[in-house]
């Protein structure tokens, strides 16, 4: 009895022991994680979500990949062109996550980019997806993974990624090209492991990948069937190429650039084909450095001095027939070269492997799922383009599938490395939720809110110092809440009752980014929705400055202004008094080009001009206003200098031909140096008749250097005319 009651003391101390330690254990650990994550880079709105995956999963290595980009920067960098951002059109997806634009939406409808049902995404839907914070949890990670080959993977796994799909523990059965059937002795899951070991790829993500873009009960997706009829035979389970389509993808897999080992004639630099061998023959196409021609014969020398090949050629899908200098050609021997991924791909098989090999070669620095749909790794070289697909919810769903295939396989806590995008200025909720909208109607549990989110919010014009907000007005809200960022933090602007705001104050010609959220007040309790994910805009320039015409001659005149710091570029435009319309003359780049010479005008005509500064950031472009209109004239024709002659000391005798248009008089100038820019004289001679005169000099032997000139006198002001020619004479 003893015993016993000794036993239960003892458990009952080790309980109270527990009790009063172990929870505190477990908190220092996890801040221990936290402090990590920070000194790694990662934001705060990352720290509490990766903490709860280390403590569930602690042998999981999170990295942060510092893209240095800003994140509505990289949002509107994704969309620059709309199609290449896709979301599935269906009866779970808000009608927010889909493009309204008026190129992604017409009369009431949303324009389908691709199959039947596949539209542009929303700038809100972009946002949501390119937001890393969004899928910090055990199933949505795996985007984040690395793509690179992993020993540990194993076909079991790979079978479970292909569960449900005809794949799914299955030999490879296809229609070759003639449309006959074969089944190999392999399995896809075979494939797919070797297509992993030869190319350095992750089986899991090859198995997620090939799921994503053809699984189905059956091999009907266009380029799992082998049954097209445009390219009957050919097989693409990645849909590489397929950019607007399966048949897209079907063509590029056709299409081998193998060379065969001969003997061909290239050109040697960007060269015409002329319709008869000769220059001055019509021009049939204009062939690029190094294109290959079919040679069929040489001319002889012809009468414009050349030779000339007759070939034909094939450039952008057209046959020409025609001929070629031989000196624009060169005569090459060339060696036989397989085409690069072993196209045509006629075999499951071939396509499986080989593919794998074109995603290893062309994405080497997008090592992560996330990455293959964003590219917004500042090491590829090529941000916001190159990206593997449209769907913009490709990766997550990708994700979720390899997540199913661990957890099946049971190696989910296996050591794992996750590269996590990292942004400037993302969207921030200060003490709610740090995340952006998810795509449906539907809130995510963990993060509840008690308004619903701002939506709409734009910028509508800006002033100099001003720029206009409006947003959607929150059913139920007492107000809403505008911030504004500075030195890349959100800071408060003010509050408002309105659902529109006139933020001012602020600096001209620079870019700012707000975000606005609602607030309800009852028996002085407030509750706060969402904030909308900041919108970016820029505010105006003041009129440039100091805009005046410097001078002019007989066909130009030039212009000066005041240089605007912040200006990325100037405009200029030719103002049209009777139509009161203006017309771009010229976009000059850069802040410190200030002066601008306009040529090729009419002589003895008055011309107007206006000006306005522009700058460019992340894409966007703001102007400043254009100035009044300024005046200015180009000259009268110049006078022509016939002759400068010295027949007595220390004189010279010039005479001119009489000006074209009506003048008062001309302007004789003679000096010593040959640019008139010192020691000079000027004399007038009155009337448009006078052709000559004698000049007075200060030396013998020395030679001068004269010019004359047209003016007409009117209210008592002389306008001159351009210089003439200038001629030379050594006095006597």
């Amino acid at each position: 009895m003893k015993k016993i009651l000794s036993v239960l003391l003892s458990l009952t101390f080790i309980i109270n022991i527990f009790a009063l330690f172990g929870t505190s254990t477990i908190e220092v650990q996890a801040a221990d994680y936290a402090a990590t994550l920070r000194s790694k880079g990662f934001p705060e709105s990352y720290i509490d979500d990766l903490v709860k995956l280390h403590k569930k999963y602690p042998n999981w290595i999170f990295e942060p990949l510092k893209t240095n980009l800003d994140f509505h920067a990289a949002v509107n960098g994704e969309r620059k062109n709309h199609s290449n951002q896709l979301i599935e059109k269906s009866s779970g997806t808000s009608t927010s996550m889909y493009c309204d634009c008026s190129q992604c939406k017409k009369n009431g409808q949303y324009v389908i980019q691709e199959a039947s049902n596949w539209v542009s995404a929303s700038e809100k839907a972009v946002e949501y997806y390119l937001d890393p914070r969004n899928f910090l949890n055990e199933k949505e990670i795996f985007q984040f993974e690395s793509t690179k080959y992993n020993g540990t993977q194993t076909q079991s796994g790979v079978e479970s990624i292909l569960n449900g799909t005809w794949m799914h523990n299955s030999k490879i059965s296809y229609k070759d090209t003639t449309g006959a059937s074969r089944t190999l002795t392999i399995t896809y899951s075979d494939s797919i492991m070797a297509a992993a070991s030869r190319n350095g790829m992750s089986s899991y993500y090859l198995a997620s990948k090939i799921r994503q873009e053809v699984g189905g009960t059956k091999p009907t997706a266009g380029g799992a069937s082998g049954t097209n009829k445009t390219y009957p035979g050919i097989f693409n389970y990645y849909n590489i190429g397929a950019y607007t389509g399966a048949l897209d993808g079907l063509k590029w897999a056709s299409t081998s650039n193998a060379t065969a080992a001969g003997t061909g004639y290239y050109t040697n630099c960007q060269c015409r084909v002329r319709e008869k061998a000769t220059t001055s023959s019509k021009e049939l196409v204009m062939l690029p450095a190094n294109t290959k021609v079919t040679y069929k014969s040489t001319t002889a020398k012809q009468s414009d001095g050349h030779i000339w090949y007759q070939i034909s050629v094939t450039y952008n899908n057209k046959s020409y027939t025609g001929y070629i200098r031989t000196d624009l050609v060169d005569k090459k021997t060339t060696t036989a070269k397989p085409d690069t991924y072993n196209r045509p791909w006629t075999s499951p098989h071939i396509s499986i492997v080989n593919g794998a090999k074109y995603i290893a070669q062309n994405y080497k620095t997008q090592f992560t799922g996330y990455l293959q749909k964003f590219n917004v790794n500042p090491e590829s070289g090529t941000l916001h383009t190159h990206e593997y697909m449209a769907n913009v919810a490709a990766a997550a769903s990708e994700s979720r599938t390899t997540y199913t295939a661990y957890s099946n396989a049971g190696i989910l806590g296996i050591t794992k490395t996750f590269s996590i995008p990292v942004f400037k200025n993302m969207p921030d909720d200060d003490n709610s939720s740090t995340t952006t909208n998810p795509p449906t109607t539907t809130t995510k549990p963990s993060q509840p809110t008690t308004l619903p989110c701002v939506t709409g919010l734009k910028a509508t014009g800006s002033d100099t110092k001003q720029i206009n907000l409006t947003w959607n007005k929150v059913s139920g809200a007492t107000g809403y809440r505008v911030d504004i960022m500075k030195n890349g933090k959100y800071v408060k602007y003010a509050t408002t009752k309105s659902n529109k705001i006139s933020v001012t104050g602020l600096n001209s010609f620079q870019e700012y980014t707000f975000r606005v959220k609602a607030y309800q007040t009852k028996s002085n309790n407030t509750i706060w929705g969402k904030y909308w994910v900041g919108v970016t805009y820029g505010t105006r320039a003041r009129r440039i400055s100091g805009f005046k015409a410097t001078g002019s001659n007989n066909s130009a005149v030039y212009l000066a202004w005041n240089k605007n710091t912040r200006a990325t570029g100037y405009r200029i435009y030719k103002y049209d008094p009777k139509t009161k319309k203006d017309t771009l003359y010229k976009d000059i780049k850069g802040a410190n080009n200030t002066t601008l010479k306009v040529s090729g005008l009419k002589n003895n005509t008055k011309y107007y001009f206006k000006i306005q500064a522009y700058y460019t950031v992340n894409g966007r472009t703001y102007w400043s206003y254009r100035t009044n209109a300024i005046t200015t004239a180009t000259k009268y024709n110049m006078v022509t200098l016939n002759s400068a002659k010295s027949n007595s000391k220390k004189k010279i005798t010039v005479k001119w031909n009489k000006a074209i248009y009506n003048c008062s008089g001309y302007q004789v100038m003679w000096s010593t140096t040959k640019n008139f820019s010192s020691n000079y004289l000027t004399v007038n001679v009155n009337g448009r008749n006078s052709l000559s005169t004698t000049l007075n000099t200060a030396q013998s032997g020395k030679r001068y250097y004269v010019r004359v000139r047209a003016y007409k006198t009117v209210n008592g002001k002389k306008t001159y005319c351009s210089w003439s020619g200038v001629k030379s004479v050594v006095v006597k």
